[in-house]
């Protein structure tokens, strides 16, 4: 399984259209909570299965994060353009490392469970955007070919985890470029990861086992 969300915010429309935009990708639940709620529904699945893996799709944003929280995550006075983002991100890193550890207590070693980066790719995903537009989009062509990857190439990292021999086995891990990488250190708070692991739960209204 798979996991993945990106968005890109287009900043078009009237102001309260804007307004409202934002004030929706300010809420964790949009990014995050529900690529969450699918992964627990497919558990069981997984878990009959005998072997799984479950791949999250982060980013090196969430590197950017300072803090995650709970209290506070819906505060619209916290507000700001790119903290949704960053700690959406890393919301991913510490439900996969917290859903390792827990599905290793259960004794279910079969499912791991992975983060990624998978690098900055030159997707369509900015194609309503002023990037999208001619001249801008022919002039920045040849410093999007030369820096950023292709949509084969950023799919790697994410193939890897999901079909490579060479981590069976590894599990609650961060990778990048398919190796392992340095995760932001708030991801490694065991308390942190199972305080968001359990809100989560309740957001989404799963009574635990």
């Amino acid at each position: 399984m798979i996991s993945k969300g990106s968005f890109v915010l287009v900043f078009s429309g009237t102001r309260a259209v804007r307004k409202n935009l934002l004030l929706l990708l300010n809420n964790l639940h949009i990014i995050f909570t529900g690529h969450f709620l699918l992964t627990e529904l497919l558990l069981p699945a997984l878990e009959k299965a005998p072997k799984a893996r479950i791949v999250i799709v982060s980013s090196k944003m969430h590197m950017k994060s300072k803090a995650l929280d709970l209290a506070t995550i819906d505060d619209k006075k916290k507000f700001g353009i790119f903290d949704p983002y960053n700690r959406s991100k890393l919301a991913n890193v510490m439900h996969a490392r917290e859903l390792s550890r827990r599905l290793h207590r259960q004794g279910l070693h079969h499912v791991c469970v992975n983060s990624l980066h998978p690098g900055v790719v030159n997707s369509n995903l900015s194609r309503h955007t002023l990037l999208s537009k001619t001249p801008i989009r022919q002039l920045s062509a040849p410093f999007r070919w030369f820096f950023l990857k292709t949509d084969r190439d950023g799919a790697q990292t994410s193939l890897y985890l999901a079909l490579s021999k060479k981590i069976d086995g590894v599990s609650g891990k961060y990778f990048a470029d398919c190796k392992l990488a340095i995760e932001n250190p708030l991801a490694l708070n065991d308390q942190a990861c199972e305080d968001l692991y359990n809100y989560s739960m309740e957001q989404c209204g799963i009574a635990e086992e």
